[in-house]
């Protein structure tokens, strides 16, 4: 039988294996986000903390993560992240920012039609003027306009002063929450497949049983690789019905939803060859566990699941360039958030997730054949 047939043998008993433990594994694995979007889906639109600035990254590049920096290191400015433009509106709007610096997806950008940098103002605020100085002469530094300051009244309404509603100025913290939380079903639903099923089969000695027979060895791990990316779509198909109920949205529509698939696929895909290398050199359950866990969840974290990458540490900041799971949740959130996926982002984020894919599917069959599969 070829490597494709036996493959789709391995993913059929699976799948059935998952079907038989459905309601398990779906609360298993959703109780978690679904707590989450609940809970803390309102956490970004509103603030106590009373500063200076509100300032909105929608850039999250290099170049403006340390523009960022830079007014923060400044000691005129006392500067609060917000993750939407709406909620920096309104915490304006509320009395508790003094003014608004908008740094629009197109930073570093000299173009006055389209400029990196928007700024909106309290119209009781009477030194304007020096922010607007200290955020301009910064905004030169790289080589970056600033668009004319936008008055903002205690009666206005954001949808007055958006200039362009493409920034995600609509969108709520929920929605960027829930794209985070769209990454972590992705990798742990992968989590519980491929590697979890691997330990199981061997403790119960069905492995040993698969090694004999005439298949090609490589299909078994294609095939829980596979059960495992299909488990992780499942579960993220229900984790974006529990947010558009929730309130979040997706503004790209069903062709953005139908991006979102891919990259949760391509996520997937990755842990679980993951989950693979793990099973390989672990043959306990709860001590696969742990490791999983210990892997997974800082590199969730620090791929901006609950704030923008931008507002993590400097220490930190650097780390979640090398992490994969923060080209998921950029793409996931372009497409919820922006309503528009930027080729250049998108050519990254899929070069990032495939690469790293590839290579760990690669250190997968290695490890398997040499430990297990010989």
């Amino acid at each position: 039988m070829s490597i494709v047939s036996d493959s789709l043998i391995i993913y059929k008993r699976e799948m059935l294996i998952f079907k038989s433990k459905l309601r398990t594994n779906l609360i298993r694995s959703l109780i978690f986000p679904l707590v989450l979007i609940l809970m803390l889906g309102n956490l970004g639109a509103n603030s106590d903390i009373i500063t200076n600035i509100g300032v909105v990254n929608y850039a999250s590049n290099p170049s403006a993560y340390n523009f960022v920096q830079s007014l923060q290191s400044n000691n005129d400015l006392n500067v609060e992240m917000l993750t939407t433009q709406q909620a920096a509106l309104s915490a304006l709007k509320a009395g508790q920012i003094t003014d608004v610096v908008v740094i629009s997806p197109s930073f570093p950008s000299l173009n006055t039609q389209n400029p990196g940098i928007y700024i909106y103002y309290a119209n009781n605020f009477a030194d304007l003027g020096n922010s607007v100085n200290i955020i301009e002469s910064l905004a030169e530094q790289y080589e970056s306009n600033i668009g004319k300051p936008i008055e903002y009244s205690s009666t206005s309404s954001p949808d007055q002063v958006v200039s362009d509603p493409a920034y995600a100025a609509d969108a709520s913290y929920r929605t960027f929450l829930v794209g985070g939380v769209i990454v972590m079903v992705a990798v742990f639903g992968s989590m519980f497949g491929g590697g979890m099923s691997i330990i199981t089969d061997r403790q119960l000695g069905n492995l040993k049983s698969f090694l004999i027979t005439p298949i090609n060895k490589l299909s078994i791990i294609l095939g829980k690789i596979m059960s495992g990316t299909t488990q992780a779509l499942i579960y993220g198909v229900i984790a974006i019905l529990i947010g558009l109920l929730d309130g979040a949205t997706v503004a790209m529509g069903i062709a953005g939803v139908a991006i979102i698939l891919v990259l949760i696929a391509l996520t997937a895909v990755a842990f679980s060859a993951i989950t693979i290398i793990l099973a390989s050199r672990i043959s306990k359950i709860e001590v696969y566990s742990i490791i999983a866990n210990a892997i997974t969840l800082p590199l969730w974290f620090i791929s901006g699941a609950f704030f923008p990458t931008s507002s993590l540490p400097s220490w930190l900041y650097p780390l979640s360039v090398i992490d994969p799971l923060t080209y998921s949740a950029s793409g996931i959130r372009y497409i919820m958030m922006y309503g528009y996926y930027p080729i250049n982002s998108a050519i990254l984020d899929f070069s990032v997730l495939i690469a790293f894919s590839v290579v760990v599917l690669l250190l997968s069959f290695k490890l398997f054949s040499t430990t297990i599969g010989k």
